[in-house]
């Protein structure tokens, strides 16, 4: 039976450490450790110091004015908090400036001596602290979206002629430019180019000037850690720590901003999402007293002003389609299984929304002759490796409208971008190709106007009738209709997972 388990452990563990792992000889143990598939999730925290005193904030300045609408007032008392490697409760009363006491009384059931990788818990904030206050970009800047029709990557980076105009790299056997790097990475994880383009020219002047030594050339955002050399793993790295400050504030009850070393600060009275993303991406690789300077007026703000003027310029009101009627991604009368609940569309960082999909014919990463198909009626708006991007609206941008992920998806077979398809028309086949897995299998995904679409209360994921409903663990979930339901499991149970098309 396929176990699923590679790819969700290299992903939790990240590149570095899962490396380490097959040359130790610790596969086996571990992969019969984890029971699906994780997300990468932050290096675990060792706190073997006090925390510095918090330093004085800059004068609060009044608030940009925003098109988007502020949090006011939220200051809720608890977090949500996924374990990562490493941690106890002791460590996390430490982070969250709460007790163990606390912790446990929020958590009825939760053994201290057990604790799982990617178990949700509840943490009590005492975190009083709060960040800078001041707006920094609209949401509509971070995703991308509607803003950024008109803005071409290519052209914004030949024009400011820097050092990132001549990078090349080669990526999986692609030698690719540093423009072609960031539009793969800025559409993959629906992240605003702009966005990622003032951060990296704040961090290592790439954008119009020269990295000044060799650190800033390996690492351009900031991000020191090995095995993440380069432009292309360095903007990964980015796209997903913006998206987890995003979503995390957005809908996953993230109320502070975590620093590398350990301390929290609570997000200030009335930010919004966007700015959250830039100063959640700025504490992971600042110490506070820099962080607070960055999130200030002469930080990222006055840096996105010298390369792209005003960020809260005047925009048009997006349309907000209706949702399309989906049915499920394979033939009628077929029997595949349910193999992962909620998760990330595009790395751990994303909304919470895709679902996985496995073949009945295959076990392990062996070719499936099972078609993957159309949800709903569209055009192939982009392929790449192991991708499929069905845009529904019918104008081939994934920019605007409703767009269906599929990841996963073989290249032999594959359907070539530009197609016009209906639903249930074959797109290819499901495989272990893009991303890591071990596997066959087809990951799910919607956007919405460029924005990663979650499952929870006021957005049901519809599948041929079928139910997603909201986890806050991890590839856990469950799907329903009408009486019946089908659980989330790494196998092939007609049962318990077996979902048969009509």
């Amino acid at each position: 039976m396929p176990s699923f388990r590679v790819k969700r452990l290299r992903l939790l563990l990240g590149t570095q450490r899962f490396a380490r792992l097959l040359a130790s000889g610790g596969m086996i143990l571990l992969i019969a450790s984890i029971a699906c598939v994780r997300p990468m999730i932050q290096e675990p925290l060792l706190l073997t110091e006090t925390p510095k005193p918090w330093p004085s904030p800059q004068p609060v300045v009044p608030p940009t004015p925003t098109l988007d609408p502020p949090r006011s007032g939220v200051r809720p008392d608890r977090e949500l908090y996924l374990v990562q490697p490493g941690d106890t409760l002791t460590s996390l009363a430490q982070q969250f400036q709460t007790t163990v006491a606390a912790i446990l009384a929020t958590n009825p059931g939760v053994d201290p001596q057990r604790l799982m990788i990617g178990q949700p818990l509840w943490i009590p904030l005492g975190v009083q602290e709060q960040g800078p206050a001041g707006k920094l970009i609209p949401d509509s800047e971070l995703v991308y979206g509607p803003a950024y029709l008109d803005f071409s990557i290519s052209e914004t980076i030949r024009r400011f002629g820097g050092y990132l105009s001549r990078y090349r790299e080669t990526v999986g056997g692609r030698t690719l430019s540093g423009a072609e790097i960031l539009e793969e990475v800025a559409r993959n994880h629906s992240v605003g180019p702009r966005v990622l383009l003032a951060l990296l020219e704040m961090q290592s002047r790439w954008v119009r000037g020269e990295p000044a030594d060799e650190r800033t050339r390996l690492y351009p955002m900031g991000w020191e850690r090995p095995g993440y050399e380069g432009l292309y793993r360095q903007l990964n790295w980015a796209a997903n720590r913006l998206n987890d400050g995003y979503y995390g504030f957005k809908g996953r009850h993230m109320w502070t901003v975590r620093f590398a070393d350990g301390r929290r600060v609570r997000v200030a009275d009335g930010l919004n999402t966007g700015t959250v993303a830039v100063q959640a991406f700025l504490a992971a690789v600042l110490p506070p007293e820099a962080w607070i300077r960055a999130a200030g007026p002469e930080g990222f703000p006055a840096i996105y002003r010298a390369l792209f003027g005003e960020p809260f310029r005047p925009e048009p009101t997006p349309l907000l389609p209706p949702e399309p009627i989906w049915r499920l991604p394979w033939g009628d009368g077929e029997l595949w299984y349910f193999t992962g609940g909620p998760h990330g569309g595009w790395g751990n960082g994303a909304a919470w929304g895709a679902l996985d999909f496995a073949p009945p014919d295959v076990n392990g990463c062996a070719p499936s002759r099972y078609w993957v198909r159309a949800v709903a009626d569209g055009v192939v708006a982009r392929t790449g490796e192991g991708l499929v991007v069905l845009d529904t609206d019918g104008d081939g941008r994934e920019e605007t409208g409703w767009v269906i992920i599929y990841l996963h998806i073989a290249a032999e077979g594959r359907i070539p971008s530009g197609a016009r398809v209906r639903a249930g028309d074959p797109l290819g086949y499901p495989s272990c190709e893009g991303g890591v897995a071990d596997a066959t299998h087809v990951h799910l995904a919607r956007r919405l106007n460029g924005e990663w679409v979650p499952i929870e209360a006021g957005h049901p994921f519809r599948l041929g009738g079928w139910e997603a409903l909201p986890s806050f663990m991890l590839y856990e979930g469950t799907l329903v209709r009408g009486g019946d339901q089908k659980i989330a499991c790494a196998c092939k149970d007609e049962l318990r997972n077996g979902i048969r098309a009509p």
